[in-house]
């Protein structure tokens, strides 16, 4: 394996490893939440996506991309999982309550809310962006044979 690509399997395992934590951590606080289904969501979002960088950084040396999309692909990745679980603990702490009345047509949403909403929103498109680079990655090349017939 190069030192890139060495440097890549770290980086994602220790990213995988601190959002672990931190989806751990995050179960002790869903009875403090204001919604605790937004709470539940963050603690499975953290372990899921800890897991999901660690197994993912088992894959990524072995994708066909160049140095540059690796690291995109990479950041992409690490980045829309974090966000995930931020946008969601950020709901969960800071949002409405799951008793608030619905909001009329007209008044501004509560400002944790757009901001959550807004990060969790991100962390999709950039969990679609990471997704694509890795198909890219996985394509069959003349080298490897491609496909059967």
């Amino acid at each position: 394996m190069s030192p890139m690509q060495d440097t890549l399997l770290l980086r994602f395992a220790r990213h995988g490893t601190l959002l672990l934590l931190a989806g751990l951590l995050t179960g002790f606080g869903i009875g403090k939440f204001h919604s605790h289904h937004f709470g539940n969501a963050a603690h499975l979002t953290g372990l899921i996506g800890g897991f999901g960088l660690i197994a993912v950084g088992w894959l990524w040396p072995r994708l066909k991309l160049g140095p540059s999309w690796s690291q995109c692909g990479a950041w992409c990745f690490i980045l829309s999982m974090h966000l995930s679980w931020l946008g969601l603990v950020l709901k969960a702490a800071l949002g409405s309550a799951p008793d608030a009345p619905l909001e009329s047509v007209g008044q501004s949403r509560v400002t944790w809310n757009v901001i959550s909403d807004s990060i969790i929103l991100v962390g999709a498109v950039l969990s679609v962006i990471a997704t694509l680079i890795t198909l890219v990655g996985l394509r069959p090349t003349r080298q490897s044979g491609g496909a059967a017939r």
